[in-house]
């Protein structure tokens, strides 16, 4: 467990580092009209890819492995799902592009091709991780975000290109890096699609949505709340409030997700065993001590950012008003909330049904966008934050609410 921790926080490491600095680079250089260009089209994507592919990543992971005689069939069948898909949400993306976002030409073209590259880097991804090969899976996607940053970096300083489709050109040449890496590096099941023939298998098609969509639906909602707020603060106050509302919210949230998640994956694995094993007792003293080594970590992150936010947000990131502390603190808090949510929610994924989960984030998500479109219009941006931190308190009492039933019922069954 340490080997695969380990693993996972030197894979991760890079990509968390790479995507804190995309977003200073960003919103010092490219500007807050720029930042939120790329963000709304960034999340549009994001909600498009998640409800199209995502429920076929999970079954990558949980399929592919466990049928070795069949690897060349069910290999070719996710393949072509994954090409569907992928057509399909590039249509779809390409409409909202046209109708909403008003892009034409090359600014389509390439956000585009970095909606339709982005399932076949997302589809490789999965086979290394389905097969268990961390280390491959770490070089790829460690890869990928080194590519991304020296593209970003020579389009800002050497080509002057002060454009949103800098970011999209970054990311879709990192995909394509990726993906050639990949070939390098190869793995059994990417030789084995079979290209020959269209591999369709309805049964097939329907047990991976079965399996898949109600994780699926609940990142759609996680993403959908994440992105809502951004879209209304838009509508009202501009793209410029949107860009640097969107910058505080990504750079605070990105942070703590990426301190907070050694914690969440080493207690994860210890917390399943414990459950796995009809320890209860045991498994519920594992949540407790990884929600003080959380609170515990939230605490130095909270020193830390306290004294270096003038730093940040004035000399890095240009964005001054986001000092203001109504602005940021529910935002802070909100994102410690969310990590406690996602340790409790573990458990309760063992034991209940994904649609619960979702309905209950959906219910949320619903709560969030009516009040974002009641208060945003009288208040601004500091609405946008302090209703992210009550909907996410919503969420994080329904999870905990119902971990404690649920815990009740297995002590007296």
């Amino acid at each position: 467990m340490k080997r695969d921790l380990l693993i996972y926080l030197a894979g991760r490491f890079i990509p968390a580092v790479v995507n804190l600095a995309v977003i200073i680079l960003a919103i010092r250089f490219l500007g807050p009209e720029e930042y939120g260009r790329y963000s709304l089209i960034l999340y549009a994507i994001l909600l498009t890819v998640t409800l199209s592919f995502h429920w076929i990543q999970v079954s990558i992971l949980r399929f592919l492995a466990s049928m070795p005689r069949e690897t060349k069939i069910v290999m070719s069948r996710f393949f072509y799902m994954t090409l569907l898909s992928s057509v399909m949400a590039t249509i779809l993306i390409g409409l909202v592009g046209i109708f909403y976002f008003h892009l034409r030409g090359v600014e389509l073209g390439i956000v585009l091709l970095f909606a339709f590259f982005n399932h076949f880097y997302l589809f490789h991804l999965a086979i290394l991780q389905a097969y268990h090969r961390s280390i491959r899976a770490a070089i790829l996607e460690g890869a990928d975000n080194l590519i991304v940053l020296l593209v970003l970096l020579s389009g800002l300083f050497f080509f002057q290109w002060n454009s949103s489709m800098l970011l999209f050109s970054s990311y879709l040449i990192g995909f394509a890096g990726a993906i050639l890496l990949r070939f390098i590096i190869r793995v059994k099941g990417l030789l084995m699609i079979d290209m020959t023939r269209f591999y369709w298998d309805g049964r097939f098609s329907g047990k991976v949505f079965e399996v898949g969509f109600g994780i699926a639906l609940w990142l759609f909602f996680s993403h959908l709340m994440a992105a809502a707020d951004r879209f209304i603060i838009y509508e009202n106050d501009g793209m410029a409030a949107a860009g640097n509302y969107s910058a505080m919210k990504d750079i605070i949230f990105k942070g703590i997700t990426f301190a907070a998640i050694p914690i969440f994956i080493s207690y994860q694995s210890k917390i399943m065993d414990h459950w796995n094993a009809h320890r209860k007792r045991e498994a519920l003293a594992m949540i407790k001590e990884g929600l003080n080594f959380q609170i515990l970590i939230f605490i130095i992150i909270f020193i830390v950012f306290m004294v270096a936010k003038s730093g940040l947000f004035q000399q890095l990131m240009f964005i001054p008003e986001a000092e203001d502390w109504q602005l940021y603190l529910p935002v802070l808090f909100g994102a410690f909330l969310w990590q406690i949510a996602m340790l409790f929610q573990r458990i309760l994924e063992l034991i209940m049904h994904h649609y619960y989960l979702s309905i209950c984030l959906g219910c949320c998500v619903v709560i969030n966008i009516v009040a974002n479109i009641i208060f945003v219009p009288r208040h601004g941006p500091i609405a946008s934050s302090i209703i992210l931190f009550a909907t996410i308190t919503i969420y994080t009492s329904l999870i905990l609410l119902t971990f404690l039933k649920k815990w009740k019922r297995e002590q007296i069954d």
